[in-house]
């Protein structure tokens, strides 16, 4: 190649699948999980060119075989993973570069962000590289020995990655053992040698996808297996603001914000909102109280027009409603799961104007990760203690407010979507009902970031207020007409938001969505 809770809940979910042919499991069948099945791609994501086949049990490359570089063209797990085993067998012919990434934090620049295992035919060969020799971690450690089989022999290779700590067998021969902590400059190996690595590898992210290479030569992968090493698990750390949960790698998956930071411009006198809010890979999804609309807050839930005896804005804008001595007031804030699989918490909150509770809130907020994006469910329980009206209005109540520093696309299940923006004073304008809408956002850092809100067949009809000069996906309730609430009669609105790193994954958010939307 060139290439933390008011309490901690813990306990260890383990899937149970039958371990492939072709590997001796030195584990129970039980701690494995195949991440080929054999028949298609599923749970992997593949480049433009379309260029990985099934074929016999296999993962080929179907093309022109060029020799080139095919960087856009690599094969990803959906799902990322940190300390792992993974084994897996290649079969290569003659004129043969490919190889296996570990680790890749970042699929739009994978060589630098991630490690390879090189696959290449050095059959025979004496001098070991750190470049050509099969098993090698690119340009950064030969192998101990040259352990590949000839060509159109099936070799197995073995890696595990625990920590700093990255061991390589090949054909039953280790040989890798490297710490990554040993490698603490930039473009330089521990033993003076240069490598390509803008970053020093102990500064690399220990949490990424898998990857197989492509470049231009003939290639062929199966019996793809992994098990976890992870003892990690979700857990709620509060803080000053809130309770932020982190994933079992450790990364912020969002905070959820009751207390108003000091200093802060946000002029909405509520809080009780989700901020931050990250992807996978950390990025920053949604913004807090920006210049041109401060009354925003990340993900929050509120309305501009709430009509009865006590007329209110809790949205923050105060042009159809008083805002004044208005809020969304939180009166506890608790975790009540957290395991390696998922965690959730629960908010109860009042909404209280001139001193008068006009709804109780109970929210749970869940969130898990898989096949490489973090899912965030809402459940919100409104139960209102007078007569209210919610207002017909081209904007409110479910909004996520993302960020807006690039070029922004928005897509639905039909594809990308070329609507005119809706006007914020007249509902007809809204989009669509659609089962999502996503926002994804190619970033002026170079970075490729989204956020999909996926609606729930049981809330009332909606159409969508997504307006992209201010970043904002909003499924709105009230745009097809008022709503009713009656006192004593519950409101129940369900939302998923899905973020994710690189473009929208269109197949995957359509099976999150069809999940979501079942009875």
């Amino acid at each position: 190649m060139k290439s933390r809770s008011l309490c901690a809940l813990v306990a260890i979910v383990l899937t149970t699948v039958a371990a492939p042919p072709g590997i001796a499991a030195e584990a129970a069948p039980s701690d494995w999980r195949p991440l080929f099945n054999g028949r298609d791609l599923e749970g992997w994501i593949s480049g433009p060119d379309k260029s990985w086949a099934v074929e016999d049990g296999t993962i080929a490359l179907r093309r022109d075989f060029d020799g080139r570089e095919h960087n856009a063209d690599y094969l990803w797990t959906r799902e990322t993973f940190g300390d792992f085993v993974l084994e897996l067998e290649f079969k290569i012919p003659e004129q043969a570069n490919s190889g296996v990434f570990l680790r890749t934090s970042d699929l739009t620049d994978p060589v630098y962000t991630g490690l390879e295992v090189q696959v290449s035919n050095s059959y025979g060969r004496e001098n070991l590289s750190r470049g050509g020799t099969a098993g090698a971690i690119y340009d950064c450690q030969a192998p101990a020995k040259n352990a590949v089989n000839q060509p159109g022999e099936w070799n197995r290779m073995r890696v595990t990655c625990r920590g700093p700590r990255i061991q390589v067998d090949l054909n039953g021969e280790p040989v890798i053992d490297m710490d990554l902590d040993r490698w603490t400059k930039p473009k330089q190996n521990p033993d003076g040698s240069p490598n390509k690595f803008p970053r020093a590898l102990k500064d690399f992210a220990r949490q990424g996808h898998i990857g197989l290479q492509h470049h231009g030569r003939a290639v062929w992968y199966r019996n793809i297996r992994i098990k976890r090493l992870d003892d990690a698990v979700f857990a709620f750390l509060p803080d000053e603001y809130g309770l932020a949960l982190k994933s079992p790698q450790g990364q912020t998956v969002f905070r959820y914000m009751n207390v108003k930071p000091k200093g802060t411009p946000l002029t909405a006198n509520s809080v009780c909102c989700l901020y931050p809010v990250k992807t996978p890979g950390g990025e920053d999804v949604v913004e807090f109280a920006p210049v041109d609309h401060p009354h925003h807050r990340g993900v929050f839930l509120a309305w501009h027009a709430i009509g009865g005896e006590v007329p209110a804005d809790f949205w923050g804008w105060g042009e159809f409603a008083p805002t004044m001595d208005r809020a969304i007031v939180n009166r506890s804030l608790k975790a009540i799961a957290a395991d390696a699989g998922h965690a959730a918490l629960e908010a109860r909150n009042e909404w209280v104007a001139d001193g008068t509770t006009l709804i109780e809130e109970t929210t749970t907020v869940s969130a898990r990760q898989t096949h490489g994006v973090n899912v965030i469910d809402f459940d919100f329980r409104l139960l209102p203690k007078f007569d209210l009206t919610l207002q017909q209005t081209a904007f409110g109540g479910f909004c996520v407010k993302s960020r807006k520093d690039g070029k922004a696309v928005y897509t639905s299940p039909e594809g990308r979507v070329t609507l005119p923006p809706p006007h914020h004073l007249k509902p007809e304008t809204d989009w669509p009902a659609a089962a999502w809408y996503d926002y994804t956002i190619a970033l002026d850092t170079g970075k490729t970031i989204g956020a999909t809100v996926m609606d729930h067949p049981g809330n009332p009809p909606s159409t969508w207020h997504n307006l992209e000069p201010i970043a904002m996906i909003n499924p709105c309730i009230v745009a097809p007409g008022p709503v009713m609430l009656q006192a004593g009669q519950p409101l129940r609105l369900r939302y998923r938001l899905v973020t994710h790193d690189g473009p929208a994954p269109v197949e995957l958010l359509n099976r999150l969505s069809d999940e979501f939307r079942k009875p």
